[in-house]
């Protein structure tokens, strides 16, 4: 490996594993303060949460290190650049190429990775997210519970019921209130203090305590009974919520290459038969997370071509003008990939054209950007062969005196 090579990716690496911890960190954010608020409020473990974390951090990191791949290429190349080193390597006839094919061979390994990563990692960290959040799900009802919100999983057998807030300190559901036989035409409405979930032998049960029961008389068109109760159980079912998480695991994004392509393939097939707007849809959505699976990743490669030239134009003080060029690339390619998910699956442009055109759009910006470079450098050379040589010999020490002089 040539000393220049060495030299360019010992200065590319720092700065891209720096970028790539503090993006992945930034996206990561907002799923930790809303697991660390739902988890704190629900009473439900530390160790879960860090799971969660763990498993969501592979759809962050296929996003990430294309980021971090343009980023740390600006930054190294400004970092050239400020030192004058970039015109060092000039004065010395290194050319453009010798720059730019280290940091694009770099670039495809990345990219490769990142296929790999997000073809393996990704579909099974998503549905090991899905399926640990059924599990807490199960072993913890209140993890599904929302305070003030009316609760409709007994629905179909004619309860709803709510409560007002959790009891910091006991945990416990405040002012619980329950709708009974809703479509008998006489309903029973109940408003406990208190009520505890639990979970028993497979079933959730809600377990109140000091409440009143107002029931209407058989036979009395507007007397009702009260009753008072020190403790009182309903049986809950969570089967609507628990089956919501069992079809997201399902979900396209979730599924490896080949087993997406095999569900695009049924897809085609049920149109054939049958052409409906649900299936055409669910083809769409198929097919546009089949285009990402290689889109995203091949955006570490325009990155790095884009990146190199934009990098060695950067002049001097340029560190934070490459950082605030290489926020600014990315902002648009995410951007124009999350309009071509849209315009994708609504079908204004086909899948693969809308998924593919954040990639066509900086990757035409990086080829003129190498253009421009290459022609610059060419044009610098024909102005130097067309100077006249320095005088030397006796000449040259005349007109050295003359100068002093």
């Amino acid at each position: 490996m040539k000393i220049l090579t060495r030299y360019t990716l010992k200065e590319f690496f720092p700065p891209f594993l720096l970028a790539l911890i503090c993006f992945t960190s930034i996206l990561l954010l907002d799923e930790i303060f809303r697991l660390t608020k739902l988890f704190v409020s629900k009473g439900v473990s530390l160790h879960y949460l860090i799971q969660l974390l763990i498993y969501v951090l592979p759809a962050t990191l296929v996003v990430t290190i294309p980021m971090a791949t343009l980023v740390g290429i600006l930054l190294s190349l400004g970092r050239f650049s400020t030192d004058n080193e970039i015109t060092a390597m000039k004065a010395h006839g290194i050319g453009f190429h010798q720059m730019l094919l280290p940091l694009l061979f770099v670039s495809s390994l990345l990219s490769i990775f990142d296929f790999f990563f997000m073809d393996y990692a990704l579909p099974r960290g998503n549905v090991a997210y899905v399926s640990l959040k059924h599990d807490i799900s199960r072993r913890h009802s209140a993890f599904v519970l929302e305070e003030g919100v009316v609760m409709k999983e007994l629905e179909r057998e004619g309860k709803l019921w709510l409560y007002e807030s959790t009891d910091p300190d006991t945990g416990r559901l405040q002012d619980v209130k329950v709708w009974d036989s809703i479509w008998s035409g006489q309903p029973r409405f109940v408003n406990a203090k208190e009520a505890t979930v639990g979970f028993k032998d497979g079933q959730a049960w809600l377990t109140l305590y000091n409440g009143v029961t107002y029931e209407p008389v058989s036979g009395s068109a507007n007397g009702f009974r009260v009753t008072d109760f020190a403790k009182d159980q309903i049986a809950l079912d969570f089967t609507e919520a628990l089956e919501r998480t069992q079809f997201e695991s399902k979900s396209t994004r979730n599924m490896p290459l080949a087993e997406l392509k095999t569900h695009i393939s049924e897809l085609e097939a049920r149109l054939f038969r049958k052409q409906s707007k649900p299936h055409i849809d669910k083809l769409r959505y198929a097919q546009v997370e089949y285009h990402k699976k290689f889109s995203i990743p091949f955006a570490c490669f325009v990155f790095g071509l884009i990146g190199v030239p934009l990098g060695l134009v950067v002049k001097r003080s340029g560190k934070m003008v490459g950082f605030g060029i290489g926020l600014g690339l990315v902002l648009v390619y995410y951007l124009l990939l999350q309009i071509g998910q849209d315009t994708g699956r609504s079908g204004v442009l086909s899948p693969g054209f809308a998924i593919w055109l954040p990639n066509l759009v900086i990757g035409l910006l990086g080829l003129g950007f190498a253009m421009r470079v290459i022609l610059e450098g060419k044009l610098e050379t024909q102005q130097n062969r067309g100077q006249k040589p320095p005088p030397s010999g006796e000449k040259a020490k005349a007109q050295a005196v003359g100068e002093l002089d």
